[in-house]
């Protein structure tokens, strides 16, 4: 079976299934992890604030050409059990404990459709500070993520989730319970209704 010969740089980014492990800054030779060969080719992976990895270049799914970056077959959690933070070259040394840096948030960008999630709400009740807008419910004066107390009326026909523990229940259920057409008791206490989106 033909071994593919990556073209590994250094500077190259370096990306697990699940987040970044940081830069290539070294490729060296090292034994060989598997029966069929004599040597195996390492990468030294360096990220600030995490110890170096030594990643062999059979864990390598694919390379970036435009973009420089390395994309591996194992998810974060792997590296540990793998021991890629033992340096091959030196099989007496103990393995560092490498702790994964939890998924930054990305900034929300428009779909698209051009349209946004809906803002968190504060404890007032007003929306909070932000780039990103709620969504208007197409014709209606509401917004999607707008949030009801028991016994307001029900602005519109649509789904509504308990804002405790997301049960939902569509507005035709409510008013067979309350034709009056306001929202029923509380799912939990202090909960209030959320507008869900229903849309594709």
């Amino acid at each position: 079976m033909p071994v593919v010969q990556w073209a590994v740089q250094i500077g190259d980014s370096v990306e697990a299934r699940d987040g970044e492990l940081g830069t290539v800054r070294e490729i060296f030779d090292g034994p060989a992890q598997s029966l069929f060969l004599s040597t195996d080719s390492y990468m030294r992976v360096v990220d600030r604030g995490q110890p170096d990895l030594m990643i062999p270049f059979t864990e390598i799914v694919d390379i970036s050409d435009v973009k420089r970056v390395i994309y591996l077959k194992r998810f974060l959690g792997e590296i540990n059990p793998l021991g890629w933070t033992r340096d091959p070259r030196q099989p007496g040394m103990p393995a560092v404990p490498f702790f994964p840096k939890p998924k930054s948030a990305a900034a929300v960008k428009p779909d698209s459709n051009g349209s946004v999630p809906p803002r968190a709400r504060v404890e007032s009740g007003a929306w909070s500070p932000g780039a990103a807008a709620p969504r208007l419910e197409p014709g209606k004066g509401v917004r999607i993520g707008d949030r009801f107390k028991p016994g307001d009326r029900i602005p519109v026909p649509a789904q509504y989730m308990c804002t405790v523990c997301r049960f939902r229940k569509h507005s035709r259920q409510m008013l067979e319970e309350n034709p009056d057409g306001r929202f029923p008791p509380a799912h939990h206490p202090a909960a209030l209704w959320e507008l869900e989106d229903l849309r594709p």
